[in-house]
């Protein structure tokens, strides 16, 4: 077992995340929904089996008491031959982390020995490739020595929220988003009988999902939901989130129809939306897709949240209805030759990156 300064370092193909040990590191941590003890416990037994990546997780404890102070959720994936080393994602997480203890940050940060131990623990790899990350990242950038750090093209849209929401409405939706979202409701009103239903039980679970599919299947072709093994992963942690608080799947319906639905993530009184789909013909005039998030958001600032993340993805909307962008940002290392001209081809973007993501997806399929 390789040892740091401090700190015992060890590999592991599976880990216990629902376990008291991690379970205890997380809630200590300032780590995302997308490290959280469930989801990696399901992405690891659901959907990696199927990704064709291997599983690799490194773990470091104090030497005298044994405690788990940090934990490095990655995949060693490959496509056409490049062989890379990222955190277990498979496409589904927003946000990447380190999940680290604070109380333990200096100590880590001042260990000098541990970057080598790490570094060496991922090898055989062309690139080492963090995408997705928060922040500075300094305890990433430390694990990784001589990283290469760039700005991704993508946003996170993290903002707070308050009551009565209401006032909040007020304040940062414009007269006309409000104007137009209470015109299209009566419309929606005539129809039938609008109402947010919030998903608890197995079989509403599981149809609502089904439907969730069938919405997304006419909007995008190429979403990795409709595949099977994502959308049993996603099914599973509906159903198994919504026991511990994790998850929460949201439908609203006018009448008998169900013309939005969303898959939402909770973690630390924030509402992270996920997987949404809205249904087409006569309704899309009406705004299916704002009217679903005008009733989370009510619903949810009932609950006590106090912030909002409309995740990855610079869609208009998300600055209707106030959130601004923070770009996310990438931090790798090459390890050879080719990794270094794939990651200058990736952080080239472009064409050239454009090309190198649709052989990414290929190889995936594969």
């Amino acid at each position: 077992m390789p040892f740091s300064e401090n700190y015992e370092i060890e590999t592991h193909t599976e880990f216990d995340f629902e376990g008291e040990d991690y379970c205890s590191l997380f809630g200590a941590s300032n780590a995302t929904v997308f490290q959280n003890p469930q989801w990696l416990a399901l992405l690891y037994g659901r959907l990696v089996p199927h990704s064709g990546a291997r599983p690799l997780i490194i773990s470091a404890r104090r030497k005298d008491t044994g405690q788990l102070c940090l934990l490095l959720p990655l995949l060693h994936t490959s496509y056409l031959g490049l062989a890379c080393v990222e955190p277990a994602d498979c496409g589904t997480a927003d946000y990447n982390a380190v999940v680290y203890d604070p109380a333990f940050e200096e100590e880590l940060l001042s260990d000098g020995k541990i970057s080598k131990v790490i570094v060496s623990l991922l090898k055989p790899c062309h690139l080492i490739l963090f995408r997705k990350m928060q922040g500075d990242s300094k305890m990433l950038a430390h694990l990784l020595g001589e990283v290469i750090v760039g700005d991704m093209t993508s946003s996170g849209h993290d903002m707070p929220i308050w009551a009565p929401y209401e006032k909040w409405r007020t304040e940062i939706l414009s007269n006309k988003l409000r104007t137009g979202l209470r015109r299209k409701h009566r419309k929606l009103v005539a129809i039938g009988e609008v109402s947010l239903r919030i998903c608890k039980e197995e079989d509403d679970i599981k149809a609502v999902m089904k439907a969730l599919q069938d919405q997304r299947r006419d909007r995008y072709s190429d979403d990795l939901f409709l595949e099977d093994s994502y959308f049993e992963f996603y099914s599973a942690v509906a159903l198994e989130g919504v026991e511990t608080g994790l998850s929460e799947l949201s439908a609203l319906y006018v009448g008998d129809d169900i013309i939005g639905i969303e898959l939402g993530f909770i973690h630390d009184q924030c509402y992270h939306f996920i997987l949404s789909g809205m249904q087409g013909g006569d309704y899309y005039k009406m705004s299916p897709g704002l009217q679903l998030i005008d009733y989370i958001l009510d619903h949810r600032v009932a609950l006590g949240d106090t912030r909002i993340d409309f995740t990855i993805g610079d869609e208009e909307y998300k600055s209707s209805f106030g959130a601004k962008p923070t770009r996310l940002r990438l931090m790798a290392r090459p390890m050879t030759l080719l990794g270094r001209l794939a990651l200058k081809t990736y952080m080239q973007g472009g064409p050239v990156k454009d090309f190198a993501k649709r052989l990414v997806a290929m190889a995936r399929k594969k």
